[in-house]
């Protein structure tokens, strides 16, 4: 606004010089054109004189060329400065002429018998005279013309200058302005995501108002990331009271063993030899290598830890999972049936959080078959998407049309007071976090369906650019 400001005042001003111009050469051809119709009119009594020989006629000149030398020598200040060299010679030689002609005529005016050649050589000097005045006259006329086409094609080059800078500057401002709106755009879609960590460490450095809202998103983004690790482990501590209530039960068989296996060989300990003594301490050692185990698993499970991504087998991981739950399982008398085909493209991921994901579904699948079931899990790459798909798939008792929407809210459980609500929530969070989706397709009385969508790595290019790998879809 202030370079258009700026433009806008010397295009004023050069208007108002150009126009000035103008005028004043304008004034100066109205002065010229008086005299020359000043001439004519001495030129009119001239030829009446030399009709019919009237003194009156020259007399009647001689007025009106003292009247016309007055205005040239009034307006010579004005009219002189504005004329070109020989405009300036010509108004000098008019002067002359009319002041020759002026006297001539009233030399016949005083002498009672006029000289012979009076009249050719009066007649000369006002054919002279008249050609002088006209020239001067056409000279002035075309100045003026070319003064007001420069004028006006200089008004037309600034105009066209005005435009190509407006042009070029809507171009630069327009291009700004849409850069931080997409900038503001790529925030929104990230937080969407749940990538609040990204969000949190984009930096501008643009200094105006949408700098400071970008700023100020940036900063929230990186409360919201630590609301949702808090988040994420309440729901990873809800999922380990789950995990607990069956671990209990899995200690107590090995706890079982060792002090049946300590008391019998207190009792026998006289009767043992040394190859039967180290039989009962290696067995009381197995069972508990076998408590550390479960106990490693669980600690392993429940410790917060900050994201590492790696490339993962992702077989390997729900291997992991379902030995963590294999009590759970055999408790609730669900049988688990894997479909893990060899050769698929492993996953650039965090185990520990995909673990998270992985046994909240299997719980959910546990709770939703009180009376026992099957438990169907099977990955799949589909080429057409580029994507490696995990499928949990339960025969339990599903969730009805209006619940389904929300299984991913919040806070939103099925379960009554015996849920939190975030198991789900914070899987998806976790999904997304990874470039990934999840879906949930479910029929009352049949059982609930999880598919998980994971983008995975090329193996022909390796982690180092899984990022690329990871568009937004």
């Amino acid at each position: 606004m202030v370079i258009q400001a700026i433009i806008t005042a010397i295009i004023g001003l050069f208007v108002y010089i150009s126009f000035n111009s103008v005028l004043t050469k304008l004034i100066a051809i109205e002065k010229i054109d008086d005299v020359n119709i000043s001439i004519l009119e001495m030129r009119k009594d001239e030829k009446n004189y030399s009709l019919s020989n009237d003194l009156n006629f020259l007399k009647e000149l001689v007025k009106v060329g003292e009247g016309t030398q007055e205005t040239i020598l009034s307006s010579k200040s004005s009219v002189v400065p504005i004329l070109q060299e020989q405009g300036c010679k010509n108004y000098a030689r008019l002067l002359g002429l009319i002041n020759q002609y002026v006297s001539l005529a009233n030399s016949a005016i005083t002498s009672s018998i006029p000289p012979l050649d009076f009249e050719e050589k009066f007649r000369t000097l006002g054919h002279e005279l008249t050609s002088i005045s006209e020239q001067l006259l056409k000279q002035e006329r075309k100045s003026i013309s070319h003064t007001i086409n420069n004028v006006l094609f200089m008004i037309i080059a600034f105009l066209g200058t005005i435009f190509f800078i407006q042009v070029i500057l809507l171009k630069y401002f327009f291009r700004l302005v849409i850069k931080e709106y997409s900038f503001i755009e790529r925030l929104i879609k990230l937080v969407s995501k749940g990538r609040f960590q990204e969000v949190g460490q984009e930096i501008t450095s643009h200094q105006n108002e949408i700098g400071d809202a970008i700023k100020a998103f940036s900063e929230r983004a990186k409360q919201m990331e630590k609301c949702e690790a808090e988040i994420k482990q309440t729901g990873k501590l809800a999922s380990l009271g789950v995990l607990i209530s069956g671990v209990a039960h899995e200690l107590g068989n090995p706890l079982t063993n060792i002090s049946m296996m300590a008391q019998t060989f207190l009792s026998v300990y006289d009767m043992l030899d040394d190859d039967e003594k180290k039989s009962y301490m290696g067995d009381i050692y197995n069972q508990t290598e076998r408590i550390q185990k479960i106990v490693g698993n669980l600690l392993e499970f429940s410790r917060q830890m900050k994201p590492e991504f790696q490339e993962w087998d992702i077989g390997e991981i729900v291997d992991f999972v379902l030995h963590l739950l294999s009590n759970q399982l055999m408790i609730s008398n669900v049988k688990p049936h894997l479909n893990i085909p060899e050769g698929l493209p492993p996953v650039y991921v965090d185990a520990s959080q995909i673990e998270q994901v992985l046994v909240n579904l299997f719980i959910n699948a546990i709770q939703a078959m009180p009376k026992g079931g099957d438990l169907f899990i099977s990955t799949s790459y589909d080429p057409e998407s580029d994507n490696l798909i995990l499928e949990i798939r339960d025969t339990g008792i599903g969730i009805n049309k209006e619940n389904l929407p929300h299984v991913f809210d919040p806070f939103f459980s099925t379960k009554g007071t015996k849920g939190t609500g975030l198991g789900l929530s914070v899987s998806y969070g976790i999904i997304r976090q990874h470039r990934g989706d999840i879906m949930v397709k479910s029929e009352e009385g049949k059982g609930t369906s999880f598919i998980i969508k994971l983008p995975p790595i090329k193996k022909s290019r390796g982690p180092e650019v899984a990022e690329e790998n990871y568009c937004d879809r």
